[in-house]
Order: C-alpha cells, then sequence, then structure tokens
C-alpha cells in the first residue's frame, strides 16, 4: 500500500478520467473474432533452423533466472538503486556467457565503467574499443513536492482573492514538479479544438503564450449520438478512443497510467503555443462524487503491507516531454467550483459555457459555437517547491549480427522493462511478473538466436529499459538517443508481464468483447492457461507470422491491431509507436498481485515463460530474416 495520498490522488484522477478514458469498445463482428483469435491446441514440429533456438527455451531455466532477478537481493529494481545495477551486471553476464555482443555506449577513458583495456602513446586507445552491454544518462529525481494556489479577480473596484488546496482543488497529472512560482492571466478554449474538416476552431485568435489555459477535457458531444464528434468516425477515434487492452484496472494501478504516446493528445498541441499552464475540467462528472471519494475513511487491508513509502519522480533532464506525462507546460485537473471561481468575472459557469458551445437550432442541427474569450482582471499564482537530485539510468543493450552482408545493417528490437518498484524498510516489490518475467522473455529470445547455428538476415538489437515504471524513461530514451539508426530499425517486440495464467474469471472478464452471434463455440475452445494477449501494429507482417509461429507453440492467442503510430497501453512498445515503428506485443494475465510486495517468483509459471518466449523467438527470427 501507498501512503493516504497517493491513494487519494489515483481515486481522484480515476472519478475525473474513467469516463473520459474509457469508453465502451464497439461491438465486434463474428469475422472479427474469428481473425483476432488462433487457438492451436496442439503443436507440431517446428522448421528445423527453429529447432536449437527452441530447445534453448526451458522452463527450468526460465525460473532459475527470474529467481535471481526478482530475489530480495535486487531490492526491487528500482531505477537508479543499487538494486538495479546489480540486476543489470547480471543480465550483461548472461549476455557475455551466450556470446552477445555489447551494443551499448563506447567505455570512458576518464573513469568509471570500462577503464580497462589496451592503450597507445599518451594514453589513448591502441584499437578502437568495443561498447559495453550499458547505455547510460542522467535522470532528474523530484521528491517532496507541495503546492499551493492562489486565484485573484478583479470585478469593478473590487479584488476578490481566493486560495486553492492540492489534493482537494485540483491535482497535478504527474508524480512531480518543478520547483518555481508562476503568475499569469488565463484564457478560457472551450475543449480547445481546432478542426478543419467541420470548420470550427477555438483557437482563432487567441494568444495562448505565457497565460494559464483553461479547457474542457475530450469534445463536444461525449453523450449525443447525434453530435459530429459521434457520427464521424474519424473525430469519434480521435477524441473518444476505445479503452486500452487490459481494462480499466492496467490503466490506473500506480504509475503505468497515463497518456499513450503515438495517439492524438489535444493538450500536447495546446503546449506547442507556449502556455504557463494548463488547466483542465472533465467534460462529465460532478465534484460531489470526488469530495465524497476523497472523505472516504480507508482502512488498511489486512492482506496488504502498509508501505509509507516517499513519493519521487523521475524525469530526462533537459528533454520536452521527458517526464511521467509527457512534460511542457504543467497540467493540472481542477474541480468545476475551482474553475467557476476562476470564471467569476464573466457571470458565467463552466457548463453555462459548455452549453453554449454545442447547442440545437430549430431545424434540430448541431450548431458548434466557439465561445473561448480572454478573462481580463483573471490571474493565478502557483507556487511549488520540491527537492531534486540527479540519478543515473541504464539501459541494458546487446545485439547479435544479421547473416546477410547488407541487411546486417538492419535491425529488430526486442525489449521489455527490467525496472519495478523497489524496496521500503523491511518491504520488497520484487516484481517478478512485473516485469521480471518480461525481461527473462528477452534474455531467452537472445539466448536461443545465439543458439541457432544460423543468425536471421538482419541484426537483432536485445533491451532492458530502465525506467518504465516512472514514464517509459528507459526506452523513451533510447528512441531519442539510438544505438542504431531509427530509420534502419525495422520491428520492434515488448514482453511485459508474461508469467501469470488466466483463471476462468479474469478470462471470462478479458474475452467478454468476443462474445457475438456465431462464435459462442470458438470462444469455447479458448484455454485460460495458455491465453495470451498480443498487440500488434496493423498492416505488417505480425499478424500472419503470429498464427504461423503459433501452430508450432500451441498458445491461445488474441491478436489487437493498432495502427501505425499509435500503442495502446502504458509500456515500452509505446515508445517506439511515437517514433513510427511497428511493433508486436506479448502480455498474459493481470492479477491482484499487480504492483504489490505480493508479486513473487512462487506465483509465476515458468512453461507459459517458456511457450511466450519460443514464439516471439520465433515471430522475431521470422520477421527479421525477411
Amino acid at each position: 500500500m501507498k501512503k493516504n495520498i497517493l491513494i487519494s490522488f489515483f481515486v481522484f484522477v480515476l472519478i475525473f478520467s474513467l469516463r473520459a478514458q474509457m469508453p465502451p469498445q464497439q461491438q465486434m463482428k463474428l469475422e472479427d473474432v474469428q481473425k483476432a483469435l488462433n487457438l492451436v491446441d496442439k503443436a507440431q514440429p517446428a522448421p528445423d533452423k527453429y529447432k536449437a533456438g527452441l530447445e534453448a527455451i526451458t522452463a527450468k531455466d526460465s525460473i532459475a533466472m527470474l529467481t535471481f532477478i526478482s530475489s530480495d537481493w535486487m531490492e526491487g529494481r528500482e531505477t537508479g538503486t543499487r538494486g538495479y545495477a546489480i540486476a543489470a551486471e547480471y543480465a550483461a553476464s548472461l549476455f557475455k556467457l551466450w556470446g552477445v555482443k555489447p551494443a551499448g555506449d563506447l567505455p570512458s577513458f576518464g573513469g568509471g565503467r570500462g577503464m580497462g583495456g589496451a592503450r597507445g602513446q599518451g594514453g589513448a586507445p591502441a584499437t578502437p574499443p568495443e561498447r559495453t552491454y550499458f547505455q547510460e544518462f542522467g535522470l532528474k529525481s523530484t521528491s517532496d513536492v507541495q503546492s499551493s494556489m492562489t486565484l485573484q479577480v478583479a470585478k469593478g473596484s473590487a479584488l476578490k482573492t481566493r486560495t486553492f488546496v492540492s489534493g482537494i482543488d485540483y491535482q497535478a497529472m504527474g508524480r512531480g514538479g518543478n520547483p518555481e512560482t508562476l503568475s499569469a492571466p488565463v484564457v478560457f478554449v472551450g475543449y480547445g479544438l481546432q478542426e478543419p474538416s467541420i470548420k470550427f476552431d477555438e483557437l482563432k485568435g487567441l494568444d495562448l503564450k505565457g497565460k494559464i489555459v483553461l479547457i474542457l477535457t475530450e469534445a463536444p458531444g461525449r453523450d449525443n449520438p447525434q453530435s459530429l464528434f459521434q457520427t464521424k468516425k474519424e473525430l469519434k477515434e480521435k477524441y473518444f478512443p476505445a479503452a486500452p487492452a487490459g481494462g480499466p484496472q492496467m490503466a490506473f494501478m500506480g504509475p503505468r497510467g497515463g497518456g499513450q504516446p503515438g495517439r492524438f493528445n489535444k493538450l500536447t498541441e495546446i503546449q506547442k503555443l507556449g502556455p504557463a499552464a494548463i488547466f483542465q475540467v472533465q467534460n462529465v462528472g460532478r465534484d460531489s462524487d470526488i469530495y465524497r471519494a476523497l472523505s472516504t475513511v480507508r482502512r488498511p487491508n489486512d492482506e496488504r503491507p502498509i508501505v509509507n513509502k516517499p513519493r519521487q519522480s523521475l524525469s530526462i533532464p533537459g528533454v520536452v516531454g521527458g517526464g511521467p506525462m509527457g512534460g511542457g507546460a504543467s497540467t493540472l485537473t481542477i474541480t468545476r467550483e475551482m474553475a467557476n471561481a476562476i470564471l467569476e468575472a464573466t457571470g458565467q459557469t463552466i457548463d453555462d459555457l459548455k452549453k453554449k458551445i454545442e447547442t440545437t437550432d430549430k431545424q434540430g442541427k448541431i450548431v458548434l459555437t466557439p465561445v473561448s474569450m480572454d478573462l481580463p482582471g483573471t490571474k493565478v499564482t502557483i507556487s511549488t517547491i520540491a527537492k531534486t537530485a540527479l540519478v543515473r539510468g541504464i539501459n541494458v543493450l546487446g545485439v547479435i549480427e544479421g547473416s546477410d552482408p547488407k541487411l546486417k545493417d538492419e535491425y529488430f528490437v526486442v525489449g521489455g522493462h527490467y525496472d519495478h518498484l523497489g524496496a521500503w524498510e523491511d518491504y520488497v516489490y520484487n516484481g517478478a511478473d512485473d516485469n521480471g518475467s518480461g525481461s527473462v522473455g528477452v534474455l531467452n529470445i537472445a539466448k536461443a538466436i545465439a543458439a541457432s547455428a544460423v543468425k536471421p538476415k538482419r541484426s537483432v538489437v536485445f533491451a532492458l529499459w530502465t525506467g518504465e515504471e516512472e514514464g517509459l524513461l528507459g526506452s523513451r530514451y533510447y528512441t531519442l538517443n539510438p544505438i542504431f539508426p531509427l530509420e534502419k530499425t525495422v520491428g520492434y517486440l515488448n514482453y511485459d508481464m508474461i508469467s501469470r495464467p488466466f483463471d476462468d474469471t479474469t478470462l471470462a472478464r478479458s474475452v467478454r468483447q468476443y462474445n457475438v452471434p456465431g462464435a459462442e463455440e470458438l470462444v469455447k475452445k479458448i484455454r485460460a492457461p495458455w491465453f495470451v494477449t498480443v498487440n500488434i501494429t496493423d498492416g505488417t507482417p505480425f499478424g500472419d507470422i503470429a498464427r504461423e509461429m503459433n501452430q508450432y507453440v500451441g498458445l491461445d492467442l488474441a491478436l489487437r491491431g493498432n495502427a501505425l503510430g499509435v500503442g495502446s497501453g502504458g509500456s515500452d512498445h509505446a515508445s517506439f509507436a511515437g517514433v513510427k515503428l511497428p511493433f508486436i506485443y506479448y502480455m498474459a494475465a493481470s492479477t491482484t498481485d499487480y504492483h504489490q510486495t505480493s508479486d513473487s517468483v512462487e506465483k509465476v509459471s515458468g512453461e507459459l515463460i517458456a511457450k511466450i518466449s519460443k514464439h516471439g523467438f520465433m515471430t522475431v527470427f521470422a520477421y527479421a530474416d525477411k
């Protein structure tokens, strides 16, 4: 358990955002279900070129590696800690043992890692130095964040001042904040939309630079089926996207929740216009629901430890979008009461203005009317204090060179996050499933390709990312500072939580979307212990390859397509989707042990890890060998 302020934060965000983030998925058709499900109950012998690699992947070895990675000695593998560094050295030693070449930074001869090696006259290296297994970079740690806010509204000759409290009246998106005092005028921009296709522009004629922008989330007509934002497919998908795979529990449990890189984000577009800060008010919802939830006394759960661990956030310094929620101007979610106080000088409430934006004329036609405006005499001051420090991030990188003289200069990346939530006092968040299991999957594929007599035509890079739990920081850093050119990178495989089998209850929830007329018998054939969700980029060979390779493994796959550039869900594939690279992303069941100290190695299935690793190995080999 986290301390009460952290629990309150998640309740606050959940109530404010649940409807906005989780609209119902569209009903599937029978042909969609038949295409999505690939069920193989009896595996066939694999082609000879895969046999040595498949034999290198075993359930026994998977459990052995995971036992070390998720042991108490690794101290929960929190980014920037000793435990994570030890785990990184362990992975590097396995790469070296198997003959996987280092693919990280060049060694530093001024101190630190890589100080050894032959030198010529004057201390210069006599031969070109070999890379290390580590891509290292600085991260900014922010903790003990405290903020307050003061509103000044001038109405005639009167000046009204009001103070608002963090955690009650507003909540910052993300877990950190820069120490600063910010004072700026306010501009209301409605939903903040610019949609030329329907001749609707709420930002026309407005200067947002240096101002606090007050904005409604989503788009007009959330609950109006006649709205253009519901009837036009492209607008509905843009502003009311389908729920990410995994459901609400995966979107809001712990640090993983947040935006989805690669998907349209209007806040990002607003940030490009240089505002001082953004205040967003939920399109729907009531303040009373929030206050009732925040005032509820939450008693400790006897089955969960009470861990009052201080909160910190990490970000990539000097990079816009380098933090948990994308960086840029500070974004705060505020209550309607606070929004109405900001709008006081206009004599209108946020809901009054919302109604004016979308109206119906005498013929019953929806009319969209911008009501954006500056708020003269209104100024907000935000004061934030925090402690900051620098810590070291470490990605572990290895590479196996391709067999084709020309295509070996193209790369396929296999990755999974290596970090978890760390330790506090006597409690360790071991992170066996999340994501020791996915890390073992990456190691398994590395071992399998290394054991194969013939390598794929293209080179394969193996990556264990740091900082995923803090906002995809390690993979994000790599896409900003790639060791191998992104324009030469052909695809990415992501493993995250691949060790916990579904049971009948969790399976029933996950396959609910497939319950359409005519698909009943197919759905009944799904076996909970071997059910795996696989997200892929549409228009790529991933789907066909995944189906082909499954005949040699025997999993029950649920394939879910994503447009190029879209990576739904908060794992490292989203960093690659954000730079328009195609991906395949495997995930097994999510359990109540997620982000708890009870996520231990005794509860995982080595057989499931091995099967998913074998499928990934052949999929990567086939894709990189095209």
